[in-house]
């Protein structure tokens, strides 16, 4: 058993490693790389079992680095960035033939919105984990932002036990609620933000193997529980609950990856000013609670440049962590206001 903080590239892996929080996270038999080590320190793992049977030494820093799958990940994590990616592509496909006809391939985009209610059931508890650390460099924009909705929509119907056939309808809508911005209007303009709602309900209103219901949620995905949203400024009772959770994924992706990195704290800031006025209260509450469990364990930088590790968030329900520094100081966010959490610390997950 070796200290994580002792490791080098090359050494091989003898026994599975399990997080703090019961994630299986490295397999035996996997030769360790930087981006591994690095992988390791940022889910708090402190010790790591390594094959000590031969004399084997650790490979040079330059040796140690696979053309491809860096480390051995757990199949689960694998198979989860596989079938990102390949949704990834064939929602970006499916997009530009929007563009270019003017027309909706339903099937295959029926066909990438089922992948994605598969890889929800299929993943388990720690889809929240790896949407987080998604590689936000594998598509562009509108695709990125799309295929991350869909499956937050996923992920909250499932918290909310919708069955079978509501999952797919409500995926569905997620993967299709900006497909207006692939309309240009005959000025030969972008869709503007209050047109490309419209624009999308039109172009899929008359598509068969489209529900109204999910016509209905694009329409209305920027609209607020209080009259304030947009196309129609209807109320919440107007308002389908598909289109609810499609304004709290649309909101908490859009503030998630604003920047180079994924800082979910920003976001989950703007979804509890919002929850009480504009966005659904108790789907807010919910949400926001299974995303702060995520990332307990995780490693961020601070505002002053520090590393740090959340241990856990106050009861009163805060997004502001207790977190400890690397040299074992612990720093409660919730009153210390000189320092915020700039972004969280990713891997370079290997995805090809």
């Amino acid at each position: 058993m070796i200290a994580v903080k002792e490791l080098s590239p090359g050494l091989i892996i003898s026994d599975a490693v399990i997080t703090p929080s019961g994630k299986t996270l490295l397999n035996p038999g996997g030769v360790l790389t930087e981006r591994a080590i690095s992988l390791l320190s940022m889910w708090d793992v402190n010790y790591v079992y390594i094959n000590s049977e031969d004399d084997h030494e650790p490979l040079p820093e330059e040796d140690a680095q696979p053309q491809s799958s860096s480390f051995n990940i757990s199949a689960e994590c694998m198979q989860f960035f596989q079938e990102y990616n390949s949704i990834l592509t064939s929602t970006a496909n499916s997009f530009a033939f929007v563009r270019d006809q003017s027309k909706v391939p339903i099937l295959a985009l029926k066909s990438t919105s089922f992948a994605v209610y598969s890889s929800i059931l299929t993943t388990g508890p720690a889809l929240m984990d790896y949407l987080l650390i998604s590689d936000y460099q594998l598509a562009d924009k509108i695709v990125r932002h799309t295929v991350m909705v869909a499956y937050i929509c996923g992920l909250i119907g499932k918290q909310l036990h919708y069955n079978e056939s509501e999952l797919k309808a409500l995926t569905l809508a997620g993967l299709l609620h900006d497909i207006g911005k692939m309309v240009i209007s005959n000025e030969n303009k972008p869709s503007t933000e209050m047109s490309h709602v419209i624009d999308g309900a039109q172009l899929i209103k008359n598509v068969k193997g489209i529900s109204d219901e999910v016509t209905l949620s694009v329409l209305q995905h920027h609209e607020y529980l209080d009259g304030t949203g947009f196309p129609m400024g209807i109320p919440s009772r107007k308002i389908h609950p598909y289109a609810k959770i499609i304004a709290i994924a649309d909101v908490f992706h859009y503030h998630s990856y604003g920047d180079a990195y994924c800082n979910p704290f920003t976001a989950l800031n703007v979804l509890t000013k919002e929850m009480f006025g504009k966005l659904d209260p108790s789907i807010c509450q919910m949400f926001t609670k299974q995303v702060r469990d995520s990332l307990v364990n995780s490693n961020v930088i601070l505002s002053d440049g520090q590393e740090a590790t959340i241990i856990f968030f106050p009861p009163s329900n805060s997004n502001d962590p207790i977190v400890r520094t690397l040299d074992q100081k612990l720093i409660d966010l919730s009153t210390d206001k000189t320092r915020t959490i700039t972004r969280i610390c990713t891997p370079d997950y290997p995805i090809q």
